[in-house]
């Protein structure tokens, strides 16, 4: 499991730090290969601080990069206090730092989050992904297991769970985004979900 891994974008790296989702999204990649650019992102062993800036050093270390984005084969909020720990150190050695999440973290962890996001990261992409709950669930399957607290969450209280993280995050995150996967929804599905990003949090839609 590689924990540092480029793709597409030479002045980009991505840091895939653990499998771990609450969604079982239809279109994931994952289900169809464990490789993604040049890295290897299925694996059992999720990195401690120390290893995970070792393996951005192998990299070429921070300092290379424009941008280094949480993104991997999993949802990485499920690992808060790496980010937090890490996230300084990309950004002082002059990367930008970049959140792509399926904005569960609040969730996940109980309790609001977003304030700690937002001391160390500069941009934050939520994946939308669909213009209603029923929509959302028929795409992305969130799994009430994976969030141990208690009651266990109902499948629409991720829904609910993403567009609280997504409105709120511009009160604590400079440079918020939405993004739908394209093939997945109409054309009307996805003005829909434009219309849904501006209305929310003043965000354009990336389409992927």
């Amino acid at each position: 499991m590689d924990w540092a891994y480029q793709y597409r974008d030479p002045e980009t790296l991505y840091l895939n730090i653990t499998n771990r989702c609450t969604n079982r999204c239809s279109f994931c990649v994952r289900s169809r290969t464990a490789h993604l650019g040049d890295g290897d992102l299925l694996g059992d062993h999720e990195p401690s601080l120390d290893e995970l800036l070792d393996a951005v050093e192998t990299r070429g270390g921070p300092g290379r990069y424009r941008e280094i984005v949480w993104c991997g084969y999993g949802e990485p909020t499920f690992r808060l206090e790496l980010i937090l720990a890490a996230s300084p150190v990309f950004r002082k050695a002059g990367a930008k730092v970049r959140l792509n999440t399926n904005g569960h973290a609040c969730l996940i962890h109980d309790r609001d989050v977003l304030p700690e996001l937002g001391g160390v990261v500069d941009r934050v992409n939520v994946s939308l992904n669909a213009p209603t709950a029923a929509r959302y669930l028929e795409l992305c399957r969130p799994d009430s297991s994976t969030v141990a607290i208690e009651p266990s969450p109902t499948p629409g209280a991720f829904w609910d769970a993403m567009l609280d993280f997504l409105s709120r995050s511009p009160d604590h995150i400079d440079d918020v985004q939405a993004s739908v996967v394209g093939h997945t929804l109409d054309s009307e599905e996805t003005e829909r979900c434009r219309e849904m990003a501006e209305a929310l949090a003043s965000a354009r839609l990336r389409v992927r």
